[in-house]
């Protein structure tokens, strides 16, 4: 007893009683996804949208250990959750697996010529919570659950981000971001990201990184709502913060995602009622958020930032065509942006992997993206349904942004795709 009070003594000594503690409560949290993973995967996507906000607020406050909490609510619990469920359940791979698999693959050996594993972990985090989603099983009830969650989850985040936008305005949040460090602030003000050209106002991002991530988090929940569910009121509070976002490219997928959806399901009528719905919404809007220059410099192709992805895109392809083997991550990721706001970075995605880990990286990871939409196709249940909304969606998304380097978005994008490759026919 005494040996083991003089260990204790000295190993409060080297570290704080709270870090401590900390440790010794995350030892103790180990036995809950033991017991209940199911459930505990259900919180740990539940806070995923508020993640960001929540350790922002917790390191603007100087509370201690904030990078350590960071991990154990994503990293440590997602990777837990991974192993328990594979123990129970297993997994045999398909053909989108071994797609996804060879690009990582590919851009794991051009990592090891040129790069950094971090920046590399930081472009395929998305494969923690696919791979999750693919030794899960959730029963009917369980699964309709997680849907109408989310669903209510990104309603009230829409309600909430609008007071940012008519009550708070951007001060809290530049503050927040330039206390964090982020690139999200520029010269003491927020970054073009959320504003726009002839747009005054902030387009909102709620508890999410930005506007694009959280116009995702949007899309995603009236994907899952329109299979899942028919209340029309939380249907309208969540097109009412995608509108918010004033993100063309979300808006662009959602309104690629959803026709697919009504022709598949068989539900054009109903497709036309809320189309018709969302029209009188956008247009309603339009003078309470001051869209009309916004909209004006879109049609006369006058926008600013219209101009800057499409020749992002045209940049990035050509600079892959003139680096077909890569040119490496640590000189292209968004993380060389915190050493030097020049550096050279395009924000879209398909280029942006060309240009980083060659173009054969860039064709297997495509390859995993319509491998996928082709497997979840063949099966009609809603689970499958959802799936292919959100994989049309996405792939149209990032052909105009980055969004694979969120990985709290990544949660909500690629786990319920790889729950519906679990549920498919194809799996053996």
């Amino acid at each position: 007893m005494i040996l083991v009070a003089l260990m204790a003594a000295a190993l409060l000594s080297v570290i704080s009683p709270l870090l401590l503690l900390a440790v010794l409560g995350g030892i103790a949290l180990l036995c809950i996804p033991l017991r209940w993973p199911i459930a505990t995967l259900g919180v740990v996507l539940a806070f995923m949208p508020v993640d960001f906000m929540a350790i922002g607020l917790g390191k603007l406050f100087e509370l201690p250990h904030m990078t350590l909490v960071s991990v154990c609510t994503k990293e440590i619990p997602l990777f837990l959750l991974l192993v328990i469920l594979y123990r129970r359940s297993g997994f045999k791979p398909t053909a989108p697996d071994w797609w996804l698999l060879a690009a990582f693959g590919v851009a794991t050996v051009r990592t090891l010529v040129d790069g950094t594993f971090f920046a590399l972990w930081t472009d395929f985090n998305f494969i923690l919570p696919y791979f999750l989603g693919r030794v899960t099983i959730l029963t009917q009830a369980q699964e309709q659950l997680w849907a109408r969650c989310a669903v209510w989850i990104a309603a009230v985040l829409s309600m909430l981000g609008l007071l940012e936008l008519f009550v708070f305005g951007e001060g809290p949040r530049t503050l927040l971001y330039t206390a964090l460090d982020t690139l999200g602030t520029e010269n003491g003000e927020l970054t073009a990201s959320f504003h726009g050209s002839g747009f005054k106002g902030l387009r909102e991002a709620a508890t999410m990184v930005g506007p694009n991530s959280f116009g995702v988090l949007c899309m995603v929940a009236l994907i899952l709502w329109w299979v899942y569910c028919r209340n029309p009121l939380p249907a309208a509070m969540v097109a009412t913060g995608l509108i918010c976002t004033v993100t063309r490219a979300d808006w662009l997928a959602t309104a690629a995602a959803l026709p697919v959806l009504a022709v598949i399901t068989s539900q054009r009528k109903r497709l036309i009622l809320y189309a018709t719905l969302a029209l009188v919404l956008f247009v309603c809007s339009i003078p309470i958020l001051g869209l009309s220059d916004y909209l004006f410099y879109t049609k006369t192709g006058q926008d600013l930032s219209a101009e800057y992805h499409q020749q992002g895109i045209v940049d990035g392809l050509l600079y892959a065509a003139e680096h077909p083997l890569g040119a490496g991550n640590e000189k292209l990721s968004p993380l060389a942006l915190l050493k030097d706001r020049n550096a050279l970075i395009f924000e879209t995605t398909y280029p942006y992997f060309a240009a980083e880990y060659g173009i054969l990286a860039a064709l297997c990871f495509v390859g995993f993206l319509l491998s996928g939409v082709r497997s979840v196709w063949r099966k009609q249940d809603r689970l499958a349904y959802a799936a292919v909304g959100i994989l049309i969606g996405i792939s149209i998304v990032m052909i105009f942004a980055l969004t694979l380097n969120d990985r709290r978005l990544a949660c909500w994008v690629f786990f319920p795709v790889g729950l519906a490759l679990r549920s498919a026919k194809t799996e053996p």
